[in-house]
């Protein structure tokens, strides 16, 4: 990925110190790996106080940040996630766009996730 790491299917990461040079991995076991990976956020996603009163949408935003930059990353939103918790959805939105997570993945994740943040609507 972007920060050196493997990955493998729809952004799986994969272990550190181990060589996955030639490792093959076909179609069904990308996506049984990504309906796992998803299921793991949501679960995550679903404990976490500021997702308590979310609509749909901005549920999906969160679990789709858990989904991407790990469960431990997006406990460090702290501003954000309090923001989303108060329902101050410029806050939530204006904080997500504010970040080095923002820069790494560009401005089509980042504004697509503030966005429904901001407008609670795909």
């Amino acid at each position: 990925d972007s920060l050196g790491f493997f990955t493998i299917g729809y952004g799986h990461k994969l272990e550190a110190g181990i060589n996955w040079a030639g490792q093959e991995w076909s179609q069904d076991m990308a996506d049984q790996t990504l309906a796992n990976d998803l299921d793991e956020a949501d679960e995550q996603a679903q404990n976490l106080p500021e997702v308590a009163g979310l609509n749909g949408c901005r549920t999906n935003a969160v679990i789709e940040l858990v989904y991407n930059m790990g469960l431990h990353h997006w406990r460090g939103f702290e501003k954000c996630r309090q923001a989303l918790h108060e329902a101050r959805w410029q806050d939530a939105h204006d904080q997500l766009l504010a970040s080095k997570w923002a820069d790494e993945v560009g401005p089509h994740r980042s504004q697509r996730l503030a966005g429904y943040f901001l407008t609670a609507g795909y």
